[in-house]
């Protein structure tokens, strides 16, 4: 039996419509959303079959808010509801694990404001336009 791999979350590369973000991410969450499909019965022999799902994913951040005319916050404002294209690296500096997925999101402003005195964080949620394409990137 092999020994269990284990590797810590440190670098990634993120671009949003080509433009870099990721010195501003904290957390990053690919998310896979998409139901099971919907198992259905007829009364003939071979009467089962199910109805697949569309593919529903979303790209959830935490990052600091950045209001600078180039950062991610300001980006995401101007840019609410428009759809662009991202590429997601994770692992860039591991050439047997870098993976990638790419593909087109939907903008969504984030929310503003915070707690006084404290480093001004932002989480949003940003719907991906049915199944990110994921590529084995290093090999």
């Amino acid at each position: 039996m092999a020994p269990p791999h284990h590797r810590k979350v440190k670098i990634i590369q993120f671009a949003i419509d080509a433009v870099q973000f990721e010195c501003q991410v904290q957390t990053w969450n690919m998310a896979n959303n998409t139901d099971d499909g919907e198992r259905y019965y007829t009364q003939c022999p071979e009467g089962e079959f199910r109805e697949e799902p569309e593919p529903d994913y979303a790209l959830e951040l935490t990052f600091f808010a950045d209001w600078r005319s180039d950062g991610i916050s300001d980006f995401l404002t101007v840019h609410d509801g428009e759809r662009v294209a991202f590429q997601l690296d994770h692992h860039p500096d591991i050439p047997a694990e870098h993976v990638r997925w790419s593909g087109f999101l939907t903008i969504k402003a984030p929310s503003a404001g915070g707690e006084a005195r404290t480093t001004e964080m932002t989480e949003s949620t940003l719907q991906v336009e049915g199944k990110p394409e994921y590529t084995r990137v290093g090999v």
